[in-house]
């Protein structure tokens, strides 16, 4: 967030024994590595997306279970009169420092940060904007994390401080913009159960033309002016960013924030983004010295978030009943191992008018179970027909009924009571419920199941690219793994044995039990309850496999299925790099020594 100066002390202060009194219940297993490996900084999490353990700043954000233990920290949250977002206690080692940098991306346009030290020395310093500062222990401040910025611990204690991200409310900018004061003492209260508000809309899946126009406008004009040619770079630019910004405005009033615009609002902005890609690295801004490209990039990269079609349709207006659940009649899950295709398969066959999904994963719905998550009794993902108890089965069919959409990302709860289904077919693809084919046939006895597979060096070598990129990260602190190389997509039953091996090792034994698994539950149903898909099969011989895939489901292969068939398949949302014939030979030297161990079940793979 910009602000007028690079630092605003707050006129309040708060009990910072009492603070370090609830820091101290916590012990070092709850604290995790910085997302960006900084040396010596780490960070336990208060408040987050959806309340786990992760970096998101998109939400909705929900209270981790240590919040509940941190009464005084609720009270601060409360105090302040603002809605609560990503919150966590961050700390620095003895002689560690964060390193100067520029808040650009664009959850910070409009983001507060808030600090409260917690512990702290005066050879902690804080520097932003030129300007240098200590924040005492128990103070409450702000600061333009716009402007470049850095702190450094030069102390040989760890600085530990309450940071509080929040957008602001009058009340909070009112006490921001009010100047220097006296402090308001605000001391524990021990009766008083104070109940934060928390951030719980994302944003839509298209950013609204005025914020998008905002955004780019402010940066161009914020472009230095110091030679002919950012002259007249920044005059072109200009141009080219109102004719976007315009064309967008064109497409929103066409078909709204909602999936049918999608493919359009993509291109339009794969456009400007080329735009924007082959601009000078010189030109900068004049506000922070930052390249302007690397700015707009972020701005970009917020405009369109799929990802969010199924909550934004299913968000039902105010005093809406909830819906009836609807006969879930013959789904057909998709299984597959991780980085084997499946969401290319998923999205291909989430066209057809007959089926409906959630729109993505269904990780938040099945895991917004606790029941369904990991836990002491069953370390991983693995879900057999125990768990599908009567509780669980009516909690996980009204959560999928919340957010089903239908092929152009209408929503099934908005449509008027007399034409929502009472019956339909259901299209789902999640790796984790690879290991889950049990459970789901207690939920769904009529299921049907799609399982792909993909040649093993294909997509082992895709799965350790994966786990290095870090996008995929589901268990950021794994009990006993390795933080330098958090545990990505779904948890396998064995995983503890390979702490410490090797990761060619790890994602090796995660692609065999997969597919074991996969192949060792649909031994047990008819044949005629599953069929099987060959990834590079599919590619090659899309129409005849996807016709053969429709009439597997008992759905016909009409015109629209045949337009798909034939037209080029789009990457995947999830793709990692572009597709190319031998991509997996940059990781051979790391797979020749695994491979052997996929051979007989390749074998039985190719048999199918």
């Amino acid at each position: 967030m910009r602000l007028a100066t690079p630092f605003v002390k707050l006129p309040v202060r708060f009990d910072a024994l009492r603070l370090a009194e609830e820091t101290s219940q916590f012990d070092e297993r709850d604290w995790r590595p910085h997302p960006q490996r900084f040396q010596g900084n780490s960070s336990l999490i208060l408040v987050s997306s959806l309340g786990e353990e992760n970096d998101r700043v998109a939400g909705p954000m929900q209270p981790s279970p240590r919040l509940a233990k941190t009464p005084y920290i609720r009270q601060i949250m409360v105090h302040f009169d603002t809605v609560i977002g990503r919150s966590r206690l961050m700390r620095l080692a003895p002689g560690a420092s964060v390193d100067p940098h520029t808040d650009t991306h664009h959850f910070w346009r409009d983001h507060l940060r808030i600090h409260i030290p917690i512990a702290t020395t005066p050879d902690v310093s804080f520097h932003c904007g030129g300007e240098q500062v200590h924040m005492g222990a128990g103070e409450a401040w702000t600061f333009d994390n716009w402007r470049q910025h850095r702190v450094h611990n030069g102390s040989d204690r760890p600085r530990i401080h309450l940071v509080i991200d929040t957008v602001g409310s009058a009340s909070l900018w009112r006490m921001i913009e009010s100047g220097p004061a006296g402090p308001l003492d605000v001391a524990f209260d021990p009766g008083r159960d104070a109940v934060p508000r928390f951030e719980g809309f994302a944003g839509l899946p298209v950013m609204p033309v005025a914020e998008l126009e905002t955004n780019l406008e402010v940066l161009v004009a914020d472009i230095a002016e110091e030679t002919e040619d950012a002259l007249a770079c920044k005059a072109d630019l200009r141009r080219r960013t109102a004719d976007f910004v315009r064309d967008w405005r064109s497409l929103w009033v066409e078909h709204g924030p909602g999936a049918a615009g999608m493919d359009a609002f993509r291109a339009l902005l794969n456009g400007y983004r080329q735009v924007v890609d082959e601009l000078p690295a010189r030109l900068v801004l004049a506000s922070n010295r930052g390249t302007f490209s690397v700015a707009a990039r972020s701005t970009l990269d917020a405009a369109l978030a799929p990802e969010r079609l199924s909550a934004h349709v299913a968000r039902a207006p105010a005093g809406a009943t909830a819906p009836s659940v609807p006969r879930f009649d013959r789904p057909v899950f998709i299984v597959a191992a991780p980085r084997s295709g499946s969401t290319l398969l998923f999205e291909t066959l989430a066209n057809h008018r007959a089926l409906w999904t959630v729109g993505d994963e269904s990780h938040r719905q099945f895991e917004g179970i606790p029941a369904l998550r990991p836990n002491k009794a069953n370390q991983s993902n693995r879900l057999t027909a125990e768990a599908a108890t009567a509780e669980v089965a009516e909690a996980l069919t009204r959560a999928l009924t919340a957010d089903l959409v239908d092929c152009d990302g209408r929503s099934a709860v908005l449509l008027p009571p007399a034409l929502q289904p009472r019956e339909l077919r259901f299209l789902e693809k999640t790796p984790k419920n690879a290991i889950r084919i049990p459970f789901l046939l207690e939920v769904f006895p009529d299921a049907r199941f799609v399982f792909l597979y993909r040649e093993a060096r294909q997509n082992i070598s895709s799965l350790l690219d994966s786990w290095r990129s870090r996008r995929y990260v589901t268990y950021p602190r794994l009990p006993g793994w390795r933080a330098e190389e958090p545990w990505s997509h779904l948890l396998v039953p064995g995983w503890q044995r390979f702490i410490g091996r090797p990761l060619a090792e790890t994602v090796t034994y995660q692609w065999v039990i997969t597919n074991r698994i996969i192949l060792d539950d649909l031994a047990a149903l008819p044949r005629e309850r599953w069929c099987s898909v060959e990834y590079d099969r599919f590619l090659a011989e899309t129409p005849a496999e996807l016709e053969r895939l429709c009439r597997f489901a008992g759905i016909e292969f009409d015109a629209r299925m045949r337009d798909v068939a034939t037209g080029p398949l789009r990457p995947s949302k999830y793709t990692l790099t572009p597709p190319m014939p031998g991509k997996w030979k940059k990781n051979a030297a790391e797979l020749e020594p695994v491979l052997p161990v996929t051979e007989p079940l390749m074998a039985e793979l190719r048999a199918l």
